[in-house]
């Protein structure tokens, strides 16, 4: 039986995340002039080759993000920065896991709505970034992966624990 720390990716441990932090956090700009959901992927071929890195691999990120999930006892998504490949292991992506209250902070409604309203027992959100290269901005993509049924089933104890401990409500905050 496959285990879900069979699954193992790299973290960037906040790293990959420094250089969206104005894109993210800025009070200076709403976040609708902050966050760009509608460029296509295949126009940079870092973020279209990680898409389609991302769909192959999406049972063992899945399971990795219910790992990250099960960890925190929060909801949350993998972030993957294109522009951000880790020194010690450039030919990999690296992910960040991002819990409610981070994403609450952005003031992006789709980013709130995508993590505040997903079930965590049946999916992973992953968000796919590109900044912009003056940090103000960034370019996002959003995908939903189902946790693989074999372990969600062996976790389902966890799952059904962690899932009740969450709050019932996670209200939306936008700067509109």
């Amino acid at each position: 039986m496959e285990r879900i720390t069979d699954f193992q990716f790299v973290e960037s441990r906040g790293e990959a995340l420094e250089s969206v932090q104005r894109a993210f956090y800025s009070k200076q700009r709403k976040a609708a002039d902050r966050f760009h959901w509608l460029f296509p992927p295949d126009k940079d071929e870092r973020v279209s080759s990680l898409v389609k890195w991302i769909s192959s691999m999406s049972f063992g990120i899945a399971s990795f993000g219910l790992q990250k999930f099960l960890q925190t006892r929060e909801r949350g998504a993998l972030i993957v920065n294109a522009a951000y490949r880790p020194v010690h292991s450039p030919s990999e992506p690296a992910f960040d896991w991002v819990t409610w209250n981070q994403i609450q902070r952005t003031m992006d409604r789709i980013l709130q709505e995508s993590v505040g309203y997903y079930n965590p027992a049946m999916h992973v959100i992953v968000f796919v970034l590109l900044p912009s290269p003056s940090g103000n901005s960034v370019a996002i993509w959003r995908r939903k992966l189902s946790i693989p049924n074999n372990i969600r089933l062996a976790y389902q104890a966890q799952i059904t624990q962690a899932t009740a401990a969450l709050r019932k409500e996670y209200p939306v905050l936008v700067d509109e």
